[in-house]
């Protein structure tokens, strides 16, 4: 990984990784997958460490790349907070999947997706608000 991608991130990457996060949300949900929703969590994972392993993120580079999108630099370190946040949201689903919590993960579920539709089709990112306004604070503070 280079030095500029360890700080920044495409931000058409991440508008597209945000439809995906749609889709499989909404598939896993409307089948009652929740495996599909494990995995969920781990490409999650992989994004909030800034890892280029991501299989959502590798797949909307391609998208990317046969769209011939221009790439748009942005801070990363706000995405990545919010991945972490959707790793939390995403295992809390699956936790309420498997226990058999239906209407809870619908509701947990239809958050999730109102939150990426907010990333994805507005580019507003509220896990990156929440990094704003309650991280940096927390940093600045003990620094």
């Amino acid at each position: 990984m280079s030095q500029i991608n360890k700080y920044y991130a495409d931000e058409n990457i991440v508008r597209l990784t945000a439809f995906l996060v749609i889709v499989v949300t909404a598939v896993s949900l409307f089948f009652k997958w929740p495996f599909l929703l494990l995995l969920l969590v781990f490409d999650f994972i992989i994004r909030a460490l800034g890892q280029s392993f991501s299989p959502l993120a590798l797949f909307s580079k391609s998208i990317s790349k046969i769209l011939k999108l221009e790439k748009k630099p942005i801070f990363a370190s706000p995405k990545r907070f919010a991945a972490a946040l959707g790793a939390v949201f995403t295992l809390l689903i699956f936790i309420l999947i498997i226990n058999g919590l239906y209407n809870e993960a619908y509701i947990t579920g239809f958050l999730l997706i109102i939150l990426a539709s907010l990333e994805s089709f507005f580019k507003i990112c509220v896990g990156c608000y929440i990094y704003q306004f309650i991280v940096i604070p927390i940093q600045n503070k003990i620094k």
